[in-house]
Order: structure tokens, then sequence, then C-alpha cells
């Protein structure tokens, strides 16, 4: 038994190549490295492309109108129906600024009105 460990330890090497000079990660900021943690989840994971994709052209509309309320031009009609991985970068966080506020709005609201409350009492 003292032998064996004695030949793991004088063969012990690092498994990550430590030794290799040219190998060093590079140096990024903690949003870059935020942003590549993103990037390498699967798409299905990323939950902001998966909601926007499967949601109808009207609320794309209302997600998009409310997106150029805060960048005007930044959107146009005929982008409506596309996709999440359409938008460049820029335009993506917009979506996703549109979207965090209409569910804010959501958690503001009941859940549904009644029709018949467009009578008000005298």
């Amino acid at each position: 038994m003292n032998r064996m460990y004695t030949s793991v330890n004088s063969v012990a090497r690092p498994f990550n190549n430590s030794d290799c000079a040219e190998a060093l990660p590079e140096k990024m900021t903690g949003e870059e490295c935020f942003a590549r943690f993103h990037q390498k989840l699967k798409s299905t994971e990323n939950r902001a492309l998966r909601n926007f994709n499967k949601l109808d052209e009207s609320f794309k509309f209302v997600v998009m109108t409310l997106a150029n309320r805060t960048t005007p031009g930044a959107f146009r009609a005929d982008e409506v129906g596309q996709p999440f991985e359409y938008f460049d970068i820029e335009r993506r966080r917009l979506i996703i600024q549109a979207m965090n506020e209409i569910t804010r709005w959501g958690s503001i609201l009941p859940r549904r009105f009644s029709v018949h409350e467009c009578i008000i009492s005298k």
C-alpha cells in the first residue's frame, strides 16, 4: 500500500495543464463573463428567446412599441414577426427591458377585468 501511495504521488500532475503559458485564459469583465456563460447555454434555456418567440405577433407588436417609446426608431413595423435571434444585441436588450416592464404591469393589475365594468354607476 505504501508503494502505491508513493508511485501515485511521484507521477501526480495537475489536470488543467497549468504549465502551458500560452493557454492562459483571456481577462474579461464580469459582464463579459456573464454574457459568455449565457451564450454557452442551450437556446432553449434562454428564457427571453423562448418566451419572445412563442408569443403571437400582437404581443411582439406591444413589446416593440414599448421599446420604441424608450428608444424611438429602434424597431420598424415590418419587423414585428421576426424571431428574437433576428435582432442585434442592443435591440434584444430593449426587447428584454420592455418584456420586464410588461411583467411588472402584470403584478400590478388584477387577473382580469369584467366586460360589465364598462358601465359606470352614477
